[in-house]
């Protein structure tokens, strides 16, 4: 029984590719995306795979181990911590005005304030804006002009959130996620909300794609089967993911005692990172993201 839970944010640093499945399209190595929606993810095994990696070199393997499960088959037990997939909170999209736009939707958001009420953070809270979008938030917005946002080439007549509520919530989210002065300074003024069926046309049609080839080193061609296309979730895309935490499972020895769920996340929370690697082509550079633990609250406690 879980008995702990937090969240953890992450905004992508250099672009990522958490590979998926091959699949028919001009796509050879496509990204990772949920079944239903299409939106891009990261799957819990990947993202609990490299956090275990980015905490090892912070932490004694056998101490690892202890929470997140045996690395081979001599001893068997279940990982103290649980993992969900990482969802996608913002996108972003390229925007005529301000450079680009983080782009989001009422579903996703929504989905967002329940998975926060999973792991017991109940200070969020967004009223139903559906009717507005196109919103901005009433920050001085930089991608607004004369009423107008260009995203990509698609041009949407914008209302401004004059209540306040979405700028409220933009403020609030700021606190929880990493620490960077792109986020703080600039996501309220680029943030904005679009329907569901547009964020899923950007989300689908503005991932990058980039061409690679593998050269012949004697014939200085393309060897074979080495040229190929993959896809990439950009830059400055923000993530979150869930995190519960049960007792240690690994018996207790002369050595030390089980540790419980309480004392497990404040130990995780020292040793994530603020900064790790996600995915594939880890030595090109890419998938470094910036990374926040918000702690929740226990699984005895009650929404509000």
């Amino acid at each position: 029984m879980y008995k702990q839970s937090s969240a953890l944010f992450f905004q992508v640093l250099t672009s990522m590719h958490a590979g998926g499945d091959s699949q028919l399209g001009v796509v050879d190595l496509p990204i990772q995306r949920e079944g239903h929606t299409r939106f891009p993810k990261v799957e819990a095994s990947s993202l609990k795979g490299s956090i275990r990696r980015a905490v090892g070199q912070h932490a004694e393997q056998s101490e690892v181990a202890r929470f997140f499960g045996p690395t081979d088959q001599g001893e068997l037990y279940a990982s103290a911590l649980s993992f969900s997939d990482a969802r996608l909170l913002f996108f972003p999209v390229r925007s005529v005005k301000g450079v680009f736009a983080w782009v989001t939707c009422p579903f996703v958001l929504q989905r967002f304030i329940d998975d926060m009420k999973l792991v017991h953070i109940n200070d969020l809270v967004l009223p139903d804006l559906e009717n507005s979008i196109p919103l901005v938030t009433n920050s001085p917005s930089r991608i607004v002009s004369d009423n107008k946002v260009m995203l990509e080439e698609y041009v949407f007549d914008v209302n401004t959130d004059t209540s306040g509520v979405f700028s409220t919530f933009i403020q609030q989210l700021i606190s929880k996620l990493p620490a960077s002065e792109l986020i703080k300074r600039h996501l309220e003024s680029h943030a904005i909300i679009v329907s569901d069926d547009d964020f899923a046309d950007f989300v689908q049609l503005s991932t990058e794609i980039i061409t690679r080839i593998r050269i012949n080193d004697e014939t200085g061609t393309v060897d074979g089967n080495g040229l190929f296309n993959e896809e990439y979730l950009p830059s400055e895309s923000i993530l979150y993911s869930l995190v519960f935490v049960s007792d240690e499972h690994k018996a207790t020895s002369a050595q030390y005692q089980a540790e419980k769920a309480e004392n497990i996340n404040v130990i995780i929370e020292k040793w994530i990172p603020e900064t790790m690697q996600i995915g594939a082509n880890l030595t090109l550079g890419k998938g470094f993201v910036a990374v926040k633990m918000e702690r929740g609250g226990s699984g005895h406690d009650k929404a509000d």
